[in-house]
């Protein structure tokens, strides 16, 4: 058992996971149950997706729905993309911080790399939003699969950059 302890790559998924789980217990019994933080990150996604797109050129509106926030576009068949809290990227910003954190290297390092992610995550995850709803009004029929896939594989794909970039600047540290 301690031989296995003393593995790198056991000893990160281990962390990773602990940290997964303790995430998990805090989020649901405290940030989702006593904090409005998921509608906020809802609302703050679609008014700068929102700004996106009319920079851009495209006229776009917010409409409110109880625990969603709604990008509809004036144009075409305004279906538009409803962003709810499995969207809002705050499972997202978790997961690129306990890869972060579990990985070997220093809390200096760590301290700034985490928020610079996080803005990259949020960045792509407004970036997807748009596509979303230009796809949604647009070409409808396509919105499931690039919802489920492409940008699952797209905003999952740079948070694995992102650690990737991050394991390869502090190699030294995870190999000592």
């Amino acid at each position: 058992m301690r031989e296995l302890l003393q593995n790198k790559i056991v000893r990160f998924l281990l962390l990773a996971a602990g940290l997964y789980v303790l995430w998990l217990l805090v989020y649901f019994l405290l940030i989702k149950e006593y904090t409005n933080w998921d509608y906020l990150l809802n609302a703050n996604i679609v008014e700068l997706s929102n700004e996106l797109m009319t920079a851009i050129g495209f006229e776009t509106y917010i409409d409110t729905e109880s625990d969603h926030v709604v990008l509809m576009m004036h144009e075409g068949l305004n279906t538009g993309v409803w962003v709810g809290d499995e969207c809002n990227g705050f499972k997202l910003f978790s997961i690129f911080s306990i890869f972060i954190i579990a990985y070997p290297g220093k809390w200096k390092t760590k301290l700034w790399f985490i928020p610079m992610g996080i803005i990259f995550v949020h960045i792509a995850n407004i970036i997807r939003v748009c596509c979303l709803a230009y796809i949604s009004n647009y070409h409808p029929t396509y919105l499931d699969f690039n919802h489920l896939y492409t940008f699952t594989i797209f905003v999952y794909g740079i948070i694995f950059l992102l650690w990737l970039w991050y394991a390869r600047k502090n190699k030294s540290e995870a190999e000592s």
